[in-house]
């Protein structure tokens, strides 16, 4: 990484005229004070003229002074020129690249969620590629967040600063979203704190795209609100999943500040410019002003929008 330098400062460029300021004030006071001695002297007895001898030699030694300090500013500031980092000193530290844990690729879980003849969950055997094509601008709503799509995972935090009424609010929104789709979209949900925890808890390699039914959301409310909330804020591995699903979009809910390196393992997995296609993150910034800068930063990086909720 090359490392460039800042500019000067204003100090560094006035820090030259300093020298020439003082030795021009110094000069023109002793200069001053002599004019008036001369002008005393002038009107005393002879025997008082030695006084203005001793004036003119004490001049001659300020003088002398004044020139023997401009030389050593100038050896001073000389060095620093020559020696930039002795006068300046960095100590910057690089984050070393984000290596993200493995996701298990088991061919069940492959199979399920990133297949390209992916079928409905509803039984009927249509492939995807044709619901796609009857209604082309179908989407989802969280939070006012928009995607459009057929295919959506919803990522939540799951952490003790949720408890409460955070959670239950968080919990109602989304279950309002998933009743918003129709029945040919699917969704996958996943809850993350120190922990990552599939929908259902399932196992990577039992996991799978569901759509909406009455029976399916009474099923994700029972168990969004038996979930015991864990320590920490790491949706690291949790958005790892969630890209692994290779969905329309993905909606990130959050109320503090990330833990881990979730934005630079992004930055890896799902970059803007690649053969692959960037997955939208949305993010949901909820009561709370902690971590609102990771959030924002996710969104802008990964083609997606942010929404606060409660602060703006």
């Amino acid at each position: 990484m090359a490392i460039t330098h800042p500019p000067r400062s204003g100090f560094e460029n006035r820090s030259g005229r300093y020298p020439a300021i003082l030795s021009s004030f110094v000069i023109h006071l002793a200069f001053l004070l002599l004019l008036a001695c001369w002008a005393y002297v002038a009107g005393q007895p002879a025997d008082r003229q030695t006084l203005s001898v001793a004036y003119v030699s004490a001049q001659e030694q300020l003088l002398a002074s004044v020139e023997t300090f401009e030389l050593a500013v100038e050896e001073s500031v000389s060095e620093q020129k020559d020696s930039p980092a002795q006068s300046l000193r960095l100590d910057v530290q690089v984050e070393p690249l984000y290596t993200p844990p493995a996701v298990p690729a088991t061919p069940t879980f492959l199979a399920a969620l990133t297949s390209a003849s992916l079928t409905s969950s509803l039984g009927s055997g249509q492939p995807v590629e044709e619901v796609l094509s009857q209604d082309p601008k179908a989407g989802a709503s969280f939070f006012g967040a928009y995607a459009e799509g057929r295919r959506f995972v919803y990522v939540l935090d799951s952490s003790t600063s949720m408890v409460g009424d955070r959670w239950v609010y968080a919990c109602g929104k989304l279950l309002e979203s998933l009743n918003g789709l129709t029945e040919e979209q699917e969704f996958f949900v996943i809850c993350f704190d120190e922990r990552t925890t599939l929908l259902f808890n399932l196992a990577p390699a039992d996991a799978r795209y569901f759509s909406k039914s009455d029976d399916m959301l009474e099923k994700i409310k029972v168990w969004l609100y038996s979930r015991t909330l864990g320590n920490n804020t790491k949706p690291a591995m949790a958005l790892q999943y969630a890209l692994k699903c290779e969905p329309d979009a993905i909606f990130l809910l959050s109320d503090g500040e990330l833990k881990d390196n979730s934005i630079a393992m992004l930055r890896q997995l799902n970059p803007a410019r690649s053969e692959r296609r960037q997955i939208p993150i949305h993010t949901i910034h909820l009561f709370s002003r902690l971590g609102m800068r990771s959030l924002q930063t996710i969104a802008a990086d990964n083609s997606g929008t942010f929404t606060p909720v409660g602060f703006h």
